[in-house]
């Protein structure tokens, strides 16, 4: 006689039990798979700020307070210690400190300037016309080694602006050129000479700047321009040296613009076909000078600074850039910069980064420990955060892994109910041999024989 059959799965718990046993199972794998969705991961605490702060000069009110504007005597005087004053504290005033004095975005009007006067004097403002008068060096700058230019821009509705300046400016201008002054207002002037002014605004600045025509759109790059580039030297003050404030040139302009007005035309996907510089092969290609200026190219690192500065005058529109500073494991652990055309979004420090670039030039600094280091310089539109592309793939592999699941509970409880109806069955063998056995057992007795045995 067979041996029954036992049931393989919790043999002391009811079938019911074990049932729902397996159908609760089998629900909450399909919703883990299906439905449920992982909780973002923790935002990466900011140890220290990412953005360097500025240092911004102090206009001292009481000195400001000696500059008097409200009669044509007074206008036709120019206070030589307000004017002192603000030529010191304008010799440092670049455009990322300029932003940080609040320089208004628009060119303030004339009129409400000459409405608030005393309210908006010391003010940082801008104006861009066409240079009418230039003259200068003369003697009198408070600062050893440096000399005053005066200027006077004609504004296009018809106004005028006077700037006093200290920096000599570039050959380029010249009397009828379109320039920009940016300064600490002073007062409102009135002159005689030359061309008779009334009530203009003088402004008291750094230097006067060659304004530009806008470009418009960037949709291609052109090789020449960025053949313009030199950076085989690797020797201090060299092309491989220059910072941001000092690499403005028509390259880096061309090559943000066309970053900026392309970003999207390429896709995620197709950013994941581009080699990265993360790779072994990338640092030699790019020594052997076998990458071209302005080819696209990945970088994957850890957020370790940003700051931003604000564009001077410039063709291509950009009206400031971030610096950011990316630890590239792979490349030794050194340093690359990354500039992008535009002040970025707030991002946490030790970010990991995945930067979609463009290969510009050799960009060389000197690390905390004194050594020197020469990297890939990149320029990028926008800076985002790495993002494992697992969700797909991992979600196919959860329905693969359900569906198997589901399978196995059909199985087992297949096998469970075979396992049931054969014990079963055995119990029915069981009790027709009892029932034969009895049967034969009275029928010997009915007959005076013995019974026999089964």
């Amino acid at each position: 006689m067979s041996a029954p059959t036992r049931a393989w799965l919790l043999p002391s718990v009811p079938r019911a039990i074990r049932f729902a046993f397996l159908g609760v199972c089998a629900a909450v794998l399909a919703y883990a798979t299906l439905v449920w969705q992982p909780s973002a991961p923790p935002a990466v605490e900011a140890a220290s700020p990412v953005e360097s702060t500025v240092a911004v000069p102090k206009v001292d009110a009481k000195i400001l307070a000696g500059a008097s504007d409200a009669t044509r005597e007074q206008r036709l005087l120019l206070e030589a210690e307000p004017l002192r004053h603000l030529l010191t504290l304008a010799i440092d005033v670049g455009p990322t400190v300029a932003a940080a004095l609040g320089m208004p975005e628009q060119p303030l009007a004339v009129s409400e300037l000459r409405e608030s006067t005393n309210a908006l004097r010391g003010r940082w403002l801008f104006y861009e016309g066409v240079l009418e008068d230039l003259t200068g060096p003369r003697e009198g700058h408070p600062i050893r080694g440096y000399a005053i230019y005066e200027a006077t821009i004609g504004l296009p509705d018809g106004d005028r602006v006077m700037a006093t300046f200290s920096l000599p400016p570039d050959s380029a201008i010249q009397r009828g050129s379109w320039v920009r002054i940016e300064g600490f207002f002073l007062k409102l002037r009135d002159t005689t000479y030359g061309q008779p002014s009334s009530k203009a605004p003088l402004l008291v600045g750094r230097e006067i700047q060659r304004d530009y025509e806008d470009w418009g759109p960037v949709l291609r790059l052109d090789p020449a321009i960025l053949d313009k580039v030199e950076d085989s030297s690797f020797q201090p003050g060299d092309k491989t040296w220059h910072t941001i404030e000092e690499d403005q040139t028509e390259a880096l302009w061309h090559l943000g613009a066309f970053v900026r007005d392309t970003s999207s035309q390429r896709t995620l996907a197709d950013w994941r076909r581009i080699d990265a510089l993360n790779a072994n092969d990338t640092h030699r290609a790019l020594v052997d000078n076998r990458v071209a200026r302005g080819s696209p190219m990945r970088v994957f690192g850890t957020l370790i600074r940003r700051s931003t500065v604000t564009a001077p005058s410039n063709p291509a529109g950009i009206k400031s850039w971030t610096v950011v500073w990316v630890q590239v494991r792979e490349f030794g652990g050194r340093l690359v910069p990354i500039w992008v055309p535009k002040r970025v979004r707030d991002l946490p420090l030790r970010a990991q980064l995945e930067v979609r670039g463009f290969y510009y030039r050799w960009f060389a600094y000197e690390a905390q420990n004194g050594d020197r280091h020469r990297v890939p310089l990149f320029v990028a539109a926008d800076l985002d955060l790495y993002q494992l592309d697992v969700d797909k793939t991992m979600r196919q592999l959860g329905i693969w892994l359900a569906l198997a699941a589901t399978s196995m509970v059909v199985v087992f409880w297949w096998l469970q109910r075979r396992a049931v109806r054969q014990s079963l069955a055995h119990s029915h063998d069981l009790d027709a041999r009892r029932r034969r056995r009895r049967e034969r057992a009275a029928a010997g007795t009915s007959s005076g024989g013995p019974a026999s045995s089964p």
